[in-house]
């Protein structure tokens, strides 16, 4: 089959990487349209080794395995499909934000677990149970007295909606933000009416308990936005309105912010600067080995 310089050396590196061994020869063997995604079929031949390359995503498969490529692409669809299903299952947000909210986040999962637990309408309506102490443990790790403001009565420990209502208050006020406080509120009525009808409902399908789960996903992950973004603030060109100022000069038309100092600067003393200097380092040319965002995370 027709292939790409670019395409036929992407398939070697991969495969060199995985299997540690030489590859001497390697071919694209089929490709098959599967619903709305490609899957290329390489026939890739090592030193020692032969193999089947399956992509998007790729992956590879020893060919004393998998005598046919029918049957490899069926098992690769079939695994991506667990891997895909398995991702769906954790907290979909950062471990940063996630720490937000731990005791939120935790009981998402449980809820997920619930909804693994039979095909029943009482294991959907057990969802719903799991995803309503869900919201009432957002409220209460986000709920705070100083959310009240004066001369109004502060909510009952419980109340979702009362609590999430300034909430929403506190991380979009003033004008500019109206727009992402309505949004708020809304979400905090609509999922807190879904969960509660859910928990009721005699003759829930799955399709109703998935649509719970990610309405609750969605709620969490929109207030934890807005609280990141609260904590957040971008300096503006005066001149142009770009974000990109620099040092306190934009980047766009120069402009300089005279409102700007720079940072200190810490000055070493001579004894300080010559013990430093006798430690041990690493020189640029002695450095090798690449890693990516992916190997500090793992």
């Amino acid at each position: 089959m027709r292939t790409t310089k670019r395409e036929t050396d992407a398939i070697r590196a991969y495969v060199e990487d995985q299997a540690h061994e030489d590859v001497i020869h390697l071919e694209k063997a089929a490709s098959e349209l599967v619903g709305p995604v490609r899957h290329d079929i390489w026939d890739v031949h090592c030193t020692d080794s032969r193999w089947w390359v399956v992509t998007n995503p790729t992956n590879l498969y020893d060919q004393t395995d998998f005598k046919s490529r029918d049957v490899v692409l069926t098992f690769h669809i079939g695994l991506m499909l667990r891997v895909e299903y398995a991702q769906e299952r954790e907290v979909p947000v950062a471990p940063q934000q996630a720490d937000l909210l731990p005791g939120s986040w935790r009981r998402w999962q449980q809820a997920f677990e619930a909804y693994e637990s039979g095909d029943e309408a009482e294991n959907f309506q057990a969802v719903g149970v799991r995803l309503r102490e869900c919201l009432v443990s957002f409220v209460g790790e986000t709920r705070n007295d100083e959310l009240v403001p004066a001369g109004v009565e502060r909510p009952k420990n419980a109340d979702f909606k009362g609590w999430t209502e300034l909430l929403a208050n506190y991380l979009a006020a003033g004008d500019s933000s109206a727009k992402l406080r309505s949004y708020l509120k809304s979400i905090a009525v609509e999922t807190w009416t879904y969960v509660n009808w859910l928990t009721h409902a005699k003759n829930a399908v799955r399709m109703d308990a998935e649509i719970g789960l990610k309405t609750v996903e969605h709620l969490l992950g929109m207030f934890t936005a807005a609280r990141l973004r609260l904590g957040r603030t971008s300096t503006r060109c005066e001149e142009c309105g770009s974000y990109r100022v620099i040092g306190g000069v934009c980047e766009h038309c120069e402009w300089a912010d005279p409102s700007y100092e720079q940072p200190k600067v810490r000055e070493w003393s001579e004894e300080e600067r010559a013990r430093r200097l006798a430690e041990p380092c690493t020189l640029t040319s002695e450095i090798s080995t690449f890693m990516s965002p992916d190997d500090l995370r793992s």
